[in-house]
C-alpha cells in the first residue's frame, strides 16, 4: 500500500532496553533495515564523494560500491520496462535527472538510507499527501502542516497566516483536482538528498471571511495553482514499538506556489 512520504511518525517506538553496559551493544542490538546498509556502507567504503563529511573514509572500487552503481542502474531499468503513465511522466526527466554528478550521488545516498526506494513509490505517496497538505495550507492548519513540514517552513507560514488571520480571512480550502506529481531536481543539499516536486491543483479563486462570505474573487471561478515542494530526506528510519521499520521521513522544507491560472 501506498503510504505517507511526508507525515512524522507520532505512535509509540521501540525501547532502547538492554542487557549490555554500554552504548555500543545497543546500537548493534538496534541495527536493522535500512541502519543496517548504512553501518555496512559506513565500514566498508564510507560514502559518495558529495557526503564526505558524515564519513570520512575514501570510495574504492571494492564489490559493495559496484553493488551500490548496480542497484542505481535498476532503478533506471524499472522506468525503463514499465507501462505506467506514472513512470512515463517521470521517464521524461529522467535523462536530465540521471546525469549529472550531484544527481546520481544523491540517489546513491537515498538508496544508502532506503534500500526499497522506488521512485515509482515516492512519486504516489507525495500526491498523497498533496491534498492533505495544500487543503492545510488554505485553512492555515498549523496543528496539519507541522506534521509534514520543517521548522524553518513551519515558521514562514505562521507569518504568512498571521496577516489573515488578524483580519479574519482565508483562501477558499475546496481543491477540485490535483494533477500527476513530477520530480524536477534531485540533489544534494548540506550532504542530505533533496528532491523538488511540481504538482498542480485546481482551485476556487476566492477569499472569505470566518463567516464563509467571499470578500475578493469568485466562488465560481476556478484557478490552475502550481506547487513546488522541496523535500529533505531524514538519516535514520524509525523502528515501532511493533519492531516494524519505517523508511527515513521526506520532509518538506520548502513550499512554493505559482501563478495562477483561471480556468473559468
Amino acid at each position: 500500500d501506498i503510504t505517507s512520504a511526508t507525515r512524522a511518525y507520532t505512535g509509540p517506538v521501540a525501547a532502547a532496553t538492554y542487557d549490555g553496559p554500554t552504548a555500543l551493544v545497543l546500537a548493534k542490538q538496534q541495527a536493522t533495515g535500512w541502519q543496517k546498509v548504512w553501518n555496512s556502507v559506513s565500514e566498508k567504503l564510507g560514502t559518495i564523494p558529495g557526503v564526505a563529511n558524515l564519513l570520512n573514509l575514501k570510495v574504492t572500487d571494492t564489490s559493495a560500491y559496484k553493488k551500490g552503481q548496480e542497484l542505481v542502474e535498476d532503478l533506471k531499468d524499472k522506468y525503463e520496462t514499465s507501462d505506467h503513465p506514472v513512470v512515463h511522466k517521470v521517464e521524461e526527466l529522467k535523462s536530465s535527472m540521471f546525469t549529472g554528478s550531484e544527481a546520481s550521488r544523491a540517489m546513491r545516498e537515498i538508496r544508502v538510507r532506503d534500500q526499497a526506494f522506488d521512485m515509482n513509490r515516492f512519486v504516489q505517496s507525495v500526491k498523497l499527501d498533496a491534498p492533505v497538505v495544500v487543503k492545510a495550507f488554505l485553512k492555515h492548519d498549523l496543528d496539519t502542516l507541522s506534521q509534514h513540514c520543517g521548522p524553518e517552513l513551519m515558521e514562514r507560514f505562521a507569518g504568512i497566516f498571521k496577516h489573515f488571520n488578524e483580519q479574519g480571512l482565508f483562501e477558499d480550502p475546496s481543491i477540485l483536482f490535483i494533477g500527476d506529481v513530477e520530480i524536477v531536481e534531485v540533489r544534494l543539499m548540506d550532504d542530505d538528498p533533496f528532491i523538488i516536486a511540481q504538482f498542480h491543483c485546481q482551485q476556487l479563486k476566492c477569499t472569505r471571511d470566518k463567516f464563509g462570505n467571499v470578500v475578493d474573487g469568485d466562488a465560481n471561478t476556478i484557478q490552475r495553482v502550481y506547487y513546488f515542494w522541496g523535500l529533505q530526506q531524514e538519516r535514520s528510519p524509525v523502528v515501532t514499538a511493533e519492531g516494524k521499520v519505517l523508511p527515513p521521513r521526506w520532509v518538506i522544507k520548502d513550499m512554493m506556489w505559482q501563478s495562477m491560472l483561471a480556468l473559468v
